[in-house]
């Protein structure tokens, strides 16, 4: 009939518009009028057509709490309970948990994913919890502290490991000696394929005498692996640091992620590199802190200020490292730096501006499957947080507090974010599709002319005056919105490009 169903390659997008569904057609003489054939969309009583511009975000709206709820029925791919770190001298450590442990038990509940743990730590009441982790095979109880943290990086636990790039910041080491270098990636220790540095560690200390280690070398990563043999020598007897373990004395080896990965652009000079840290620098400790983790850089660098926001005050660091099997101590002021946080907000924070030599691994996923009332609760509650967080945004936005650049995104972020999840598999493809529907539902929903959400304001004002708004309003209204979302169209898509020129 008269509904016009419109599929546009360029822009691409569509639309449905019913019949008689422009305000502005041919036809009315009173600008108070609502023109409009016999039976057409405009002839509907105003609260019937505020339903049906309603229900088009709704649906976009409701498509989450379906999709959400149909992955967790099926099983909800979530990192597996393993333990791929321990932070030194936390409480976890101290309870006795080793890296590469597989938590199956916590309390009176079995855990099959990190989350089934960090929900149980959260559920479990008294001061301690019992937990039961697999270790070679075998089942260990340990007795978990709780006191007033509950989470489990508080507590000392990670889930991601660090990966197999090493660090060797002694050329006089026995790695030194064999050709090993900082950032070389390790393939296999004695034959034996190794994942992250866990592994690479645990086949070290079980070695003697010699062994064989394959490695990706750092100045030719896109080469065939070259496999190279360390030789314990007892003639080498380094001077140890609190920051050097068992197997650096013996091997000469740490993980890379306690070195200096990057000091920054090099036409913006950080801090660090205004005080001469380099990349490839051996961190030991900051002031007084060994340095046995990349968070114990954070946080000797974060309790550096006093203060909050850009007035901050902070005070000079000694920064400990060892370069080629020097050590030395180098004195460092951070920069108050304006951040983007993971949450795409502001905030102001201490820096050295330096990163870490190595990354993490995370956990393999395995499928967390739910009784369906428990399903739906939690698609609920996972539905309603990711719109509060969206809507928040939209006000950071407007304010300020978050940049557009990094929030928005057309038709090119989104055929980038369907390949990455096709990539990760069906599920992600589907977790996307529901939060694509979420947003969109949202945005539909801001009372901007042309939107949605525009149309509802008009048409709730119709339904409360008992007559339409003044056309001249209306016109200028529909004017404003329709330049507002071509603005906004071509901003999204020279973000896109430039997203796309950086990678």
């Amino acid at each position: 009939g008269d509904t016009d169903y419109r599929l546009s390659w360029i822009p691409f997008g569509g639309y449905v518009r019913m019949a008689g569904a422009d305000p502005f057609m041919e036809g009315g003489a009173d600008e108070d009028e609502v023109p409009g054939a016999p039976g057409s969309f405009m002839e509907k009583p105003a609260w019937r057509r505020l339903v049906i511009v309603l229900a088009g975000p709704a649906m976009n709206l409701a498509l989450p709490f379906v999709l959400f709820t149909a992955l967790k029925v099926a099983g909800d791919p979530q990192p597996r309970a393993d333990v791929g770190a321990v932070q030194p001298a936390s409480v976890a450590e101290k309870a006795g948990f080793l890296p590469e442990d597989r938590v199956v038990g916590v309390g009176t509940s079995d855990t099959l994913t990190w989350l089934d743990v960090q929900e149980a730590v959260t559920a479990a009441e008294g001061a301690s919890v019992p937990v039961r982790v697999s270790r070679r095979d075998a089942e260990v109880s340990l007795t978990l502290p709780l006191g007033s943290s509950r989470q489990l990086y508080e507590l000392g636990l990670a889930n991601n490991a660090p990966d197999a790039t090493i660090c060797v910041d002694d050329p006089a080491s026995p790695a030194g000696r064999a050709g090993l270098h900082t950032g070389d990636l390790v393939v296999s220790v004695g034959g034996e394929v190794v994942r992250n540095w866990n592994e690479v560690r645990s086949r070290l200390a079980a070695s003697s005498g010699a062994v064989q280690v394959e490695v990706k070398h750092v100045e030719s990563p896109d080469s065939a692996p070259e496999t190279l043999t360390i030789h314990d020598d007892a003639a080498w007897q380094p001077v140890r640091s609190p920051a050097d373990d068992d197997l650096w004395a013996r091997w000469g080896v740490a993980s890379a992620m306690v070195t200096v990965g990057s000091v920054g652009d090099p036409d913006e000079p950080t801090a660090a590199a205004r005080a001469g840290i380099e990349k490839g620098d051996r961190l030991l400790a900051v002031d007084d802190r060994a340095v046995r983790t990349w968070q114990d850089v954070v946080v000797a660098v974060a309790a550096s200020a006093t203060g909050e926001g850009q007035g901050q005050k902070v005070r000079e660091l000694r920064v400990t490292l060892r370069r080629a099997g020097a050590v030395q101590t180098i004195a460092v002021t951070p920069d108050v730096v304006r951040d983007i946080n993971s949450l795409g907000r502001y905030w102001w924070r201490p820096l050295l501006g330096i990163s870490g030599g190595a990354s993490t691994v995370p956990a393999p996923l395995v499928p967390r499957p739910y009784p369906f009332t428990e399903a739906l609760g939690r698609a609920t509650d996972e539905t309603l947080l990711l719109g509060s967080f969206m809507i928040e945004q939209i006000g950071m936005m407007t304010t300020g507090g978050a940049p557009p650049s990094e929030n928005l995104g057309g038709f090119v972020s989104i055929f980038r974010e369907v390949r990455s999840a096709a990539e990760q598999g069906i599920y992600e493809v589907v977790r996307r599709v529901g939060l694509f529907s979420l947003s969109i539902g949202i945005i539909n929903l801001l009372p901007v002319p042309v939107l949605d959400g525009g149309q509802i304001v008009m048409y709730a004002a119709e339904w409360v005056r008992g007559r339409p708004l003044p056309l001249v309003l209306r016109e200028r209204a529909q004017q404003v919105g329709f330049i507002f979302l071509v603005l906004l169209m071509l901003f999204v898509f020279a973000n896109d490009i430039r997203k796309a020129a950086m990678g």
